[in-house]
Parts: structure tokens; C-alpha cells; sequence
């Protein structure tokens, strides 16, 4: 089809991202750099698809600008905008078309969110320009800025500043953040304290709902999670966010969706660019698109902890009959159109001492623990850490006697 590309070599998640994007002198320019590298020998793109875009002929597979951004990153002279794809899309148009025909064209919204200064992040920035031995005009322009746009002296400092500086010394951004506020650039509306940079079950639990059931928006502030006849978790996860990030003064309210769901709506730049930066969440249509969240090295009870939320969410706890017809056995199934996410699971499951099998077809992953005797030990041991037992309920409902649930 014109494109010849190996995810197994570029390391890209965005190979199926259905995404494609309109021109912008930004992703231009990041192509551009990426050229000057090689970029369609090294991630094997057809020089065409780059041509055309930047003759402003056609539109371009967002994959192929997200590895530009990646090849780029290997060059710390390169600003930090052509080196992030969703700062690069920042005020971009993609687009992209259902198999129903619905066509979506959405402008990408992903300005700077900001960082409060103190000692130790101006001690960072002068000791960036030490290294490269650069004014700080050079530095803002490093940083993505017009000539002047920037100074060191300033009050609060975008994070795209404080990324690009860790990279040049580097870093980890997200230790070196800990415990610092991050907030827009002219409202405190939704402000947020980036939590320590470690494993923290709770917020593996938020992720994992906002994997399977939420999304980001493209062109707007919102962190969305959809469930149906579900307001009980979605007022936990209310709470577990503004626990966990310190949430203060964002809109956070439930919904009525226009097809009965309910929905969990939480209006955050802040929150949302650390879940995208940090935590590698994907803005708008995900599928495809997930990165694995490596959940190794927990205890038990942590993996005991997590499993409800796979359970909950695109988890189904149905029934088979038996040989004989007789009885109806339980039977636990993970169903999702992400390999990544459905691994994960996987992952879970095995750490808990489970054999599940997994399935592919036709771009849909499958897990499944089909033994009712593992199922019921499953049920037993994560029950207590569900926030809603509907599903738990169905089944003994359906199940011959309860079996033993």
C-alpha cells in the first residue's frame, strides 16, 4: 500500500493508530530534522509519503511524524518540540475516518503547561547553559521559543523547558519533579503535585481504567472515563485522582451520556499533559497505540489489587455449561482490540498463578481462564478490592447453585 514499515524495528506503538495528520510548518519542520537522519531508511517509509506532505499535497500517518520525534530525540541540538510528538501536533488537525464513513477532524490542543520555579530548577537551567555554553536566547530557542520568549529568572518555567534541560544533563525528569505543582499558564483551575516517581498500585489502578474504559480528548482539556450503570467506581476514581495528584479547583463531574452511560468528566491541562508525558497515554483514539505499563516486580496482594480493574472493566464473568449439560460453569474473559493492553492482563493473571489462554483474531486479544475451579479462586481472591460486585453478583446469580461463589 506504499507504506513498508517493521514496528519491530522503529519500536513505534502508532503503527495502527487510524490518525492522519493535515499540514503544519511544526511537523514540517520535524520532518525535516528527521530527514537529515536518515528517517526513510532507518524506519522504512516510502520517501514519497514525506514528499507529499511537505508539498502540502496530501496528509501524513501520524506514525511517521511520531518517528521522526524519536529519531530526533537523539540530537540534544534539536528543540524539544520536534522531539515530542504532541507537542509537535500542538494546533494541528488530524483526522481520522470510521469504517462507518464518519469522518472526525479535530485541531490538537497541547500547549505548555507549567512548573513552578525554585532553587534547585534554576540551578538546572544555568547549568544547562554552562554545558552548551549558550546564551539564554540560544537556550529559548532550544526550548521551542522565539528569541527572548524565555528567561531563567521567571516565576514558573513550561515543562518542555525542564524535559529538555534533564535531557541535556541527563536526568530523570519525573524524580527531579517530584512534588512540584504543575499548572497552566494563566489559570489555577485544575492544578496538580506530580507524584513521586514510583510503583504506586493506586495510580496502576487509574491507568488501567482509563485504558480500557477512558481517553483523553484531542482538542480540549478532558480526561473521560465511561462506564455503564456504574456511578459507584466512577466516584471512586473521582476521589483517587484528586488523592493521588492533588487535584484542586478542576471540574470533575459525572455525566449521563447520550446513550445511557455514565461518565466521569475531569477538565485538567495539568492532569491531562502528565498523563500523556509521563505515564505514555495517548491523546484521543488509543487503540493500537498503548504502550505496556511492565507491571513486574509487585507483590501478590498488589497484583490482587490491580485485577478488579480489569475485571470491571472490559472483563466479562460469564458462564459455560458443562459435559453433561447439567450445570453452568463460570468462565472469566478479557476482551480488547490492544495486544499491549490485553498482555498486561495476561501478566496479571500469570503473577497470580494463573495458565490463561490467549487468543488473536482479527485484531481482537483475547484472554481467558476457562477452568471454573480457577475462576472461583480468582473471584475469592480479588473480591474484596472490587468497588462494584455486579459482575460478581451476575455470576452466582447464573451459575448452578452459585458454585461454591
Amino acid at each position: 500500500m506504499g507504506i513498508v514499515q517493521s514496528e519491530k524495528n522503529s519500536g513505534l506503538e502508532s503503527t495502527k493508530s487510524p490518525y492522519l495528520v493535515e499540514y503544519s510548518s511544526n511537523v514540517a519542520t520535524a520532518l525535516n530534522f528527521a530527514i537529515q537522519k536518515n528517517l526513510s531508511t532507518s524506519c522504512r517509509i516510502e520517501q514519497f509519503l514525506i514528499q507529499d506532505y511537505l508539498k502540502k499535497k496530501k496528509p501524513i500517518p501520524i506514525w511517521i511524524v511520531n518517528a521522526a520525534c524519536k529519531l530526533n530525540n537523539n540530537d540534544l541540538k534539536i528543540p524539544l518540540t520536534y522531539q515530542n510528538l504532541w507537542f509537535c501536533l500542538h494546533n494541528s488537525i488530524l483526522t481520522r475516518q470510521q469504517p462507518s464513513g464518519r469522518r472526525f477532524r479535530t485541531k490538537v490542543s497541547f500547549a505548555n503547561c507549567y512548573i513552578n520555579s525554585n532553587q534547585k530548577i534554576t540551578f538546572l537551567l544555568e547549568e544547562v547553559r554552562k554545558k552548551l555554553k549558550i546564551s539564554q536566547r540560544r537556550f529559548s530557542e532550544l526550548c521551542g521559543y522565539k528569541k527572548g520568549a524565555f528567561h531563567i529568572v521567571n516565576t514558573k518555567h513550561p515543562i518542555a523547558v525542564i524535559l529538555k534541560a534533564c535531557q541535556i544533563l541527563k536526568i530523570e525528569p519525573w524524580k527531579f519533579l517530584e512534588k512540584c505543582e504543575l499548572s497552566g499558564k494563566t489559570s489555577s483551575a485544575g492544578k496538580i503535585i506530580i507524584p513521586e516517581d514510583k510503583k504506586d498500585i493506586e495510580i496502576y489502578t487509574l491507568l488501567i481504567w482509563l485504558r480500557t474504559e477512558g481517553h483523553l480528548e484531542l482538542g480540549s482539556t478532558h480526561i473521560e472515563i465511561n462506564q455503564k450503570n456504574d456511578t459507584t467506581s466512577l466516584d471512586k476514581l473521582k476521589e483517587l485522582f484528586i488523592k493521588k495528584f492533588m487535584l484542586k479547583n478542576a471540574p470533575a463531574k459525572l455525566h449521563t451520556g447520550q446513550r445511557g452511560e455514565d461518565r466521569l468528566i475531569i477538565s485538567s491541562a495539568p492532569l491531562r499533559q502528565l498523563l500523556c508525558l509521563k505515564y505514555n497515554l495517548p491523546i484521543g483514539y488509543k487503540n493500537g497505540s498503548l504502550q505496556k505499563m511492565h507491571l513486574d516486580g509487585l507483590s501478590e496482594l498488589e497484583y490482587k489489587k490491580i485485577m478488579p480493574a480489569f475485571i470491571q472493566t472490559e472483563g466479562c464473568l460469564s458462564y459455560h455449561y458443562s459435559r453433561n449439560k447439567k450445570k453452568k460453569l463460570p468462565i472469566f474473559e478479557f476482551i480488547v482490540k490492544d495486544g499491549n493492553l490485553a498482555e498486561d492482563c495476561l501478566m496479571c493473571l500469570n503473577k497470580l498463578g494463573y495458565e490463561p489462554k490467549f487468543y488473536i483474531k482479527q485484531n481482537i486479544f483475547k484472554v481467558g481462564l476457562y477452568d471454573s475451579k480457577k475462576v472461583i479462586n480468582l473471584i475469592k481472591q480479588t473480591e474484596d478490592y472490587f468497588w462494584n460486585k455486579k459482575k460478581i453478583t451476575y455470576l452466582k446469580e447464573k451459575c448452578t447453585n452459585g458454585i461454591g461463589l
